[in-house]
């Protein structure tokens, strides 16, 4: 049902009910309005409802950032990891101790802090990593985690979003070093301004305590009472920092409604996304599967390719409709200070600016009234339709989308002279008008069918070929000194990374002393590496990724990290479905070794022409994602693992192929 009202509709309304409004009048009349008995329960009930052994309260959020810093040692001259995508607090708090945070990027579907450029941003004087769990998704902990105990590091969550946010069936406030939390008047409880820090470490439990309050010695606030003594000692140069008792009373009554009210922004979140996935206009949030959002804020996307207009015409259009928004966030490095310290420019975080370019969030809070989020929604959909472009548009991400009738896929083949015994390459489907039921097949195949197909496809192969790993593992131990295994960071489904494993084909630590790329004949590898490249044998352990549910049988190849961040949006649809093992790419360039092999600069050949040509080949699987078609890419698979011998020296036909460098 359409909304008829017109009133101004703010972006955020805080829900202050008679519970809350009459536990800080019973505190304004009890006399003590400072640091006291209510704080203590304040902070009781927010470490039993997180589960952690300590938690202190503050007056803000920065505040807990700041005290747990100093708590963890941080120095002058240290360096903290931080997402670009955050709030000015998150790094100013590492700047108060003449510190330097250090700006990462963000993964492309959570817009958190990327765990693989985390690793690749550590030098000796990294002191500790900040995530901050973005609009209430949590980020990748058990990776930040694992990084963090690799180089001795410490992980200080900003969870100002993220109450009450689950990763992996755990709480935030319970996996890092210490966790911070915020209470300003926007988040998901508050106490107008104020603050929390949890950790299950004494020490630092203990130093957060003292030094909110001047460094003063433990239980200072009690001075005054009747328990209490005049007398104190400084420990150290504190802070002003304590939370008051008006502000935990409401703190109380707040954190006792805190699941109820993420049910209502759950049910808001749900009905944002069913009436806008119908929409092409816009891209929205991403919920990974192991965790529970807090859904503090909804941000979209706009959709350049399907509106002709840019993000700030459509904050401005919904501003004239009275429906305020918000841009969250203003990129650290876009802002004046960080460029001129430390000479950030545009292009620095790719995956950051693209959002940025493009993000809006919607109002979403309990108070908000299903009439409110139907005047967001109807706005939404008439800017849409009056700013579409007029070239037709299809969302390729959807399953529901299907490539238009007629149209061929053609999954082409290198000209490759092979001997007419081979398998074909070409896995040509012409689309007709589908049918409802096929639909209803492809949808259920889609999403749930093509899971079943790879479980089952994997362990079966892994029962049969069980032999075969094993021979393949002794040759690899005998071949040279090193492990059995290598394993490497690639980009999966939802921009996630994951570690692919392969058996090792390389001399140990070789791979860091020559080109990223390798081509026939590189020196570095193996002479049982040779042959496990040259029969896919060296791809069989990929099939534990399948069964962990990280790869799939068939499907668009994972690249790493670097390349990824470049994609294009309409090339980031690959990342719609779990890489493959083998595919559409995969098999056009079953010979890219030889490929690479003939050019020099093999790494800006691979980047400028053969990942674009994969892309295009591996989006028009995306969009047509079948049980035939991957039947089909299948059997081409072992047709050519069948017939390796056969082949002779390869000859590619290469799109804009003028464009390329001379051989």
């Amino acid at each position: 049902m359409k909304s008829t009202s017109t009133s101004f509709l703010p972006f955020h309304l805080p829900l202050i009910e008679e519970a809350d409004i009459q536990a800080v009048c019973e505190v304004l009349k009890s006399g003590w309005i400072t640091t006291g008995p209510k704080v203590c329960q304040f902070e009781d009930e927010f470490a039993r409802f997180v589960g952690a052994p300590h938690a202190v309260s503050v007056n803000s959020g920065t505040a807990a950032l700041h005290v747990a810093l100093d708590a963890v040692g941080l120095k002058e001259g240290d360096e903290v990891l931080v997402p670009t995508l955050t709030f000015a607090a998150t790094a100013e708090a590492v700047l108060y101790f003449k510190a330097r945070p250090i700006l990462i990027d963000s993964e492309p579907d959570t817009l958190n802090i990327d765990p693989a450029q985390v690793e690749r941003a550590i030098t000796p004087r990294t002191k500790a990593i900040i995530p901050v769990h973005f609009a209430g998704h949590p980020c990748e902990m058990t990776q930040l985690l694992e990084i963090a105990h690799e180089h001795d590091l410490k992980v200080i969550e900003d969870a100002a979003h993220a109450l009450p946010a689950r990763y992996r069936g755990r709480m935030i406030g319970t996996l890092g070093d210490i966790t911070c939390f915020s209470f300003y008047a926007t988040k998901n409880i508050t106490t107008g301004e104020g603050g929390m820090a949890t950790t299950e470490n004494n020490e630092y439990a203990e130093r957060m305590r003292m030094m909110r309050l001047h460094g003063i010695s433990k239980d200072a606030w009690k001075r005054y009472s009747a328990e209490g003594s005049w007398r104190y000692e400084i420990l150290a140069p504190g802070f002003k920092y304590n939370l008051t008792d008006f502000q935990a009373a409401m703190g109380i009554t707040q954190l006792a409604r805190c699941d109820a009210m993420l049910e209502r922004r759950n049910v808001l979140a749900r009905r944002y996304t069913d009436a806008l996935d119908r929409l092409d206009a816009f891209e929205l949030p991403t919920v990974r599967s192991d965790v529970q959002h807090a859904w503090h804020l909804y941000v979209i996307r706009m959709n350049s390719k399907a509106l002709n207009i840019h993000r700030d015409q459509v904050i401005e259009e919904l501003r004239q409709r009275n429906i305020g928004v918000s841009v969250h966030f203003i990129p650290l490095h876009t802002h004046p200070y960080y460029r001129k310290t430390w000479s950030y420019r545009d292009g620095d975080f790719p995956v950051t600016e693209d959002y940025f370019d493009r993000c809006i969030s919607l109002p979403l809070y309990p108070a908000m009234s299903d009439d409110d989020q139907a005047r967001v929604i109807d706005a939404l959909a008439a800017i849409a339709s009056s700013h579409r472009r007029s070239s037709e548009y299809t969302r390729s991400p959807s399953w529901m989308h299907s490539t238009p009738a007629n149209q061929k896929i053609d999954i082409e083949q290198p000209q490759l002279q092979r001997s007419a015994h081979d398998l074909p390459l070409n896995v040509e489907t012409t689309l007709r008008e589908p049918t409802v039921r096929s639909l209803i097949f492809r949808a259920w195949y889609s999403r749930v069918g093509k899971r079943i197909f790879d479980v089952l496809f994997s362990c079966v192969s892994l029962l049969v070929l069980s032999p075969v790993l094993l021979v393949c593992a002794i040759a690899v131990r005998l071949s040279s000194p090193g492990p059995i295994y290598f394993w490497q960071t690639r980009i999966g489904r939802g921009g996630r990374p994951f570690k692919l494993i392969k058996f090792r084909t390389m001399i140990q630590g070789s791979e860091n002393l020559g080109p990223r790329i390798t081509g026939d004949g590189d020196a570095r590898i193996t002479a049982i590496g040779r042959w496990l490249r040259k029969l896919k044998g060296d791809e069989l352990p990929q099939l534990f990724n399948v069964l962990k549910g990280e790869m799939s049988v068939i499907g668009p190849r994972p690249e790493v990290p670097e390349y990824v961040v470049s994609y294009t949006g309409e090339q980031r649809e690959v990342l719609t479905l779990r890489p493959g093992m083998t595919g559409v790419a995969s098999l056009t360039y079953i010979d890219e070794e030889k490929v690479l092999a003939t050019h020099p600069d093999k790494e800006a050949f691979y980047i400028s022409v053969l990942i674009p040509h994969k892309l295009s080949l591996e989006l028009a699987y995306c969009r047509n994602v079948s049980l035939s078609n991957d039947i089909r890419l299948i059997l081409a698979t072992i047709g050519c693992l069948l017939h390796f011998e056969a082949k002779p020296p390869v000859q590619t036909i290469i799109p804009n192929q003028s464009a390329v460098t001379d051989r």
